[in-house]
This record gives C-alpha cells, structure tokens and sequence, in this order.
C-alpha cells in the first residue's frame, strides 16, 4: 500500500511538472492586419455614397420632371422622393465617384434645365447637374429674387442663367489636394452671366461693380443670395472667382448656419 502511494505520488509531482505549453490548445491562426482587407480611407455609408451597383447594372435618366413630378407612369418610390415646385429637371441615377475620389457623387441628382410658374420662364442651357436640395434652394432665388429684381431694373424678365455643368468630382479650387468641393456633392453652382427676355446679357466679369443698371442688378442678386446659400463667392472674393457667383449650401461651423458672403 505504501508503495502504491509512493508511485502515485510520483506521477503526480511529474503532472505538474511539465511546462504549461504541453497543455495548451493547438496556436490560432493569426489575424491578418487590416490593411490586407483594404485601405479604404471612409466608411462606406457615411463619408462617401453608398456602394455603387454591379458593373453590369445599367442605368439611364429617367422621364423628365417638371415642378417636382415625373412625367413617366413608372417610377420608384426613390425616384419619387425628389419634389421641388417650380422647378424642370430630368432625374439621374444616383452618381458615384470613382475609386480615387470615393467621396465624390450625388444620391438624389437632377439636370436642372429650367425654372418654370405662373409668371417665371427661365432656361438653364447648360443642363446643370445638381442634388435635389440644392435645386430647391436655387429655385426658390430665381423665382423670388433674380426675376422681381431685373423686371425692377429693366422692365424685363430674365429668360436664361448661363452656368457651369455643376456636379465636377474635383476639389476646391481645382487643387490636386485639400477638402472636396461642393461641387463634388452637386451642392454648387457656378454662374457666369444672365439673359433678358430681349436678349441682353449680363457678364458676371464685364459688367460686376459697373456703375451701371447691369452692375446694379449683379450686386442686388449676389445680396440676395447671400439670405439663402451659405456661400456666394463673386469676383471680390479672389481670382479664382473673377468670371462668376459660386453659390453652394455647404456646410459652415458647428451648426451650419454659417454664410460665407464675399
């Protein structure tokens, strides 16, 4: 019996004697390091778009718009989603930036082809592309703002606005670096100059700060606009701006309630 305890006790002082690895699991494979699963610099959703569809989806405008309603039978409840009275515009598929400018794009765009009521006619040649709430805001200048001031000047309406394409997926002032336009988000529009109904034009770059109805009627517009858009950049902003109003709802300061007015 003694010896039983003996040869018992051995086995067990040698049990606690191995090293701790001799029990361990079998070593987990390691993680792989992030940046194998991809170096993206936003997070999908809410620094850029939502993911773009198959490389083979197919997507096309849809039926034009006027005042705020498609003119096609067919439409899906996002295509719906975009009201905007007064204004004619055609609705895009959403748009996307490429992969080296994945903050680029536009969930709801339109092509802004005209402002149209009861006692407003105005075309947009260009065919501006914009978001819809960008076009909301550009609407509600044009009807309440632009037209009453030049019927108050010259007698007359204005009949065209001559602009920039308005989405362009670049940054500020064209640089290779630095943050995004607004352009970038379809949140701006650039506009060189406007047209009476009698065909006199108005050159943001000729007639600013003239001390005629023309130069009269640019400084009354570009006041107007600095009571809606949270930028307005006209030629006494900087160089950059001598041959246009850049108008953009982007966001300033903590609140966004910010204007930058110049």
């Amino acid at each position: 019996m003694q010896i039983s305890l003996v040869f018992v006790s051995a086995v067990l002082m040698v049990h606690f004697l191995l090293p701790l690895h001799a029990y361990a699991s079998p070593p987990l494979p390691k993680e792989k390091p992030i940046q194998e699963l991809g170096e993206r610099g936003f997070i999908e959703g809410i620094d850029v778009p939502e993911a773009k569809p198959a490389k083979d989806a197919k997507s096309s405008p849809t039926a034009p718009v006027e005042g705020g309603r498609k003119s096609s039978t067919t439409e899906t409840p996002e295509l719906a989603s975009c009201d905007i009275q007064g204004a004619v515009f055609d609705r895009l598929a959403p748009l996307h930036g490429d992969e080296g400018n994945e903050g680029c794009g536009i969930a709801v765009p339109v092509n802004l082809t005209g402002v149209s009521s009861e006692s407003v006619e105005v075309a947009f040649p260009t065919n501006a592309t914009l978001s819809c709430g960008f076009v909301k805001t550009l609407t509600e200048w044009v009807i309440q703002d632009v037209v009453p001031l030049a019927q108050a000047e010259f007698g007359k309406p204005v009949s065209e606005f001559f602009t920039g394409p308005g989405y362009q997926c670049r940054r500020r002032n064209n640089q290779p670096d630095g943050k995004l336009s607004e352009h970038a988000l379809g949140k701006a529009i650039d506009i060189t100059a406007f047209r009476l109904s009698d065909g006199t034009e108005i050159s943001v770059e000729t007639d600013w700060a003239s001390k005629t109805k023309k130069g009269n009627f640019l400084a009354s517009v570009h006041k107007a606009a600095c009571k809606r858009f949270t930028t307005v950049l006209g030629p006494d902003a900087d160089p950059n701006h001598k041959s246009h109003f850049h108008l953009d709802i982007g966001c300033h300061g903590k609140s966004c309630t910010y204007v930058i007015c110049q």
